[in-house]
């Protein structure tokens, strides 16, 4: 059974909420992107995808992950699970295939990160369907414009929302005082992407053009800003680093801290070797870690065609653009 939802309700369903959880809605921050954020009667905005995805609340950019202290011939180990029971209301359709990808990593195939999984194990998804194409995506050719993995589906629709149920946990939520039963079928917007990729034997064209020389072309507009990571659903990149407290009544922390594979230290080992001394080769690794690496090692692709990489990048490095000329030359079209 599928329900509705007026627009004019919405904010006070999810203050309703905040009784039971803590609420995260996209709305503009301090200095006018639109993100992510505990939600506190502010305007949600609920235009197009935000500029930055609710991935922190998942892999958050500087994570406790346990305390230690020392005793008498050993140390004590604490770890620091977050079990803060959420909602994530507004998660567009590319940022729930993000999470997606991130749940095969994190849970499935090197078991299970139990950092990870207890915040995703404690948050209800509310996703939002897309309405029209946003900036620079191309979802549509990744397979990732359709929501998946979410508890209610929010479909704008007139003067209120098309709700859809899709797991029990979801249904738990849909409070009459709010919600309506409706027999209508459901609306299916359908969205047309200005950008495409054409992802038949991706993978395999970009690594058989490693040395391609768009990769170099490409790179000395790089600056190695790290903007694309940082905006990426799907980057996790990350180093650990241990914060001492000295004396014996005081508990020292290992953090976990997002990086980016476009810093020239990231791949810095003991002895002082850099593996990727080159900006081509950072941003090689991005690209071929999105659009082939990560698929052929699980099956599904790590990026979802949000767009944010290319809205992100202060030169305007465009990820379709060098895959679409590779794809170009490898069937025999122009360099």
């Amino acid at each position: 059974m599928n329900y509705t939802i007026k627009k004019e309700d919405l904010p006070t369903f999810l203050s309703s909420l905040k009784k039971r959880f803590e609420v995260i809605v996209p709305a503009k921050n301090e200095v006018g992107a639109s993100s992510f954020q505990a939600f506190e009667g502010q305007q949600l905005y609920l235009d197009t995808r935000t500029d930055f995805s609710p991935k922190k609340y998942f892999r958050p950019a500087k994570e406790k992950i346990f305390s230690f202290r020392k005793k008498s011939g050993s140390y004590g180990i604490k770890a620091e699970f977050d079990k803060t029971k959420r909602v994530l209301f507004g998660i567009r359709p590319c940022d729930t295939h993000a999470l997606h990808a991130l749940d095969l990593l994190f849970i499935k195939y090197f078991g299970e990160d139990q950092f990870y999984s207890s915040r995703r194990k404690n948050t209800v998804l509310i996703a939002l369907h897309c309405t029209e194409a946003c900036e620079n995506s191309f979802c549509t050719s990744m397979g990732a414009s359709q929501a998946i993995g979410h508890d209610l589906l929010f479909v704008e629709r007139g003067s209120g929302f098309f709700v859809k149920p899709e797991t029990e946990t979801g249904k738990k939520l849909l409070d009459p005082k709010f919600f309506r039963h409706t027999s209508d079928a459901p609306p299916s917007p359908k969205i047309s992407c200005q950008k495409e990729l054409e992802t038949q034997d991706l993978g395999e064209s970009l690594y058989r053009n490693f040395n391609h020389g768009i990769w170099k072309q490409e790179s000395e507009r790089c600056l190695s800003c790290t903007a694309c990571t940082q905006v990426c659903p799907t980057c996790y990149c990350y180093i650990t680093d241990d914060e001492f407290a000295f004396g014996s009544e005081k508990e020292s922390s290992r953090f976990r801290l997002l990086a980016s594979c476009q810093l020239l230290r990231f791949t810095k080992v003991a002895g002082g070797h850099v593996f990727r001394q080159s900006r081509s080769s950072r941003l090689r690794q991005f690209v071929l870690h999105h659009l082939s690496y990560f698929e052929e090692n699980h099956g599904v692709q790590l990026c979802v065609g949000c767009g944010r990489c290319i809205s992100a990048c202060p030169t305007k490095i465009d990820l379709t653009e060098i895959a679409n000329k590779i794809q170009s030359h490898a069937l025999g079209g122009k360099k």
